[in-house]
């Protein structure tokens, strides 16, 4: 860590910042919750050890010693370990988790639910190609249809934004312009918005497939929140959002 992401001056300035800062070792943390340094420390102790990831574990807590973000170092990519690094610091310092994983996250919307949100990171693809982080949409519940409406917000990070709204059966294209995609947003700046609405005539499954643009550098890294949600056919969206 210290050869690498600690020793980056972004890195540096956002851990100054946004966080008290320290480092304990794993032998420690027993004396600690013994209450040698006090009730509060012993709290903070208890929970870096209840989550603790040998031999080096990266831990953000809140004031109340919540866990925001938890990151075995080993677990951090060999590449561009600098640019996650700091996706995972800017996210926490929000209060916010990243999952940092090409994983596909699902949203299982039902008639009960008026919102859905899932957190991951996008790359940059380089130019003609796409590498897609996938959230899977579960409308079913819906069989009468609606709008199926997607808030995006992306990160302060480096990378721009696109994303594409594909059939859930549909294979995800790695490369050229996705012409299977039902509804799109495309080039989303870092710390912009986007909106993606997409009527249906009965309850489905749906993948959202976020990458970066063809004009980032290839590998660069940014966050993104989407805000998901159905207006039913048979409501108005002025009633669904009250």
């Amino acid at each position: 860590m210290r050869a690498g992401p600690l020793s980056n001056s972004e890195v540096i300035q956002t851990l100054n910042e946004n966080f008290v800062n320290t480092s304990v070792l794993l032998r420690d943390l027993s004396e600690l919750i013994d209450d040698s340094e006090g009730e509060r420390v012993s709290l903070f102790a208890k929970t870096l050890k209840d989550h603790f990831v040998y031999p080096v574990d990266i831990q953000v807590l809140s004031p109340k010693a919540e866990l925001i973000m938890h990151q075995p170092d080993k677990d951090l990519p060999d590449k561009n370990r600098t640019e996650y690094y700091l996706t995972l610091l800017t996210a926490a310092a929000k209060g916010e988790a990243v999952n940092l994983t090409k994983s596909t996250q699902t949203l299982d919307l039902s008639s009960g639910t008026r919102l859905m949100k899932a957190m991951n990171v996008f790359r940059g693809p380089g130019n003609g190609y796409q590498d897609y982080t996938t959230v899977e949409i579960d409308t079913t519940p819906f069989e009468q249809g609606g709008t199926l409406i997607i808030d995006i917000q992306v990160g302060e990070g480096e990378a721009t934004g696109s994303f594409d709204l594909f059939a859930g059966d549909a294979e995800l294209p790695t490369e050229g312009i996705p012409d299977g995609a039902l509804a799109s947003a495309w080039d989303i700046s870092p710390g912009d918005t986007g909106q993606i609405r997409h009527p249906f005539t009965d309850g489905q499954k749906f993948k959202l497939g976020a990458t970066g643009n063809w004009f980032c550098e290839k590998g660069s890294l940014n966050a993104f929140l989407v805000r998901v949600f159905v207006v039913p056919a048979e409501t108005t969206e002025t009633d669904a959002s009250s």
